[in-house]
């Protein structure tokens, strides 16, 4: 396997972690926020997935906002190299 290949896949996976932590961290602040007497099971159940849902959405995003950075530098070092070799006499 590429280690190109192995590297998207951990970003991929490290930002999934870190969106799901996101969504969890949400979902404690709305149990800490909301009071007890307004909470029922299925407000729980449905706010848990509610938030477990948008923290992998989130995840997803910044995967994607960093393939786009990497792509983006990636493109700007290979045109500023291509400008160095050329200037060159």
């Amino acid at each position: 396997m590429e280690w190109n290949k192995i590297g998207r896949w951990i970003l991929l996976l490290g930002s999934l972690v870190l969106g799901a932590l996101a969504g969890w961290g949400g979902f404690v602040i709305f149990e800490v926020k909301v009071p007890a007497a307004m909470q029922t099971a299925m407000l729980s159940a449905e706010a848990r997935l509610y938030y477990l849902v948008s923290g992998v959405v989130f995840g997803l995003l910044i995967f994607g906002w960093v393939k786009m950075c990497v792509w983006i530098a990636a493109k700007s070092v290979v045109a500023r190299t291509k400008r160095e070799l050329t200037a060159q006499p």
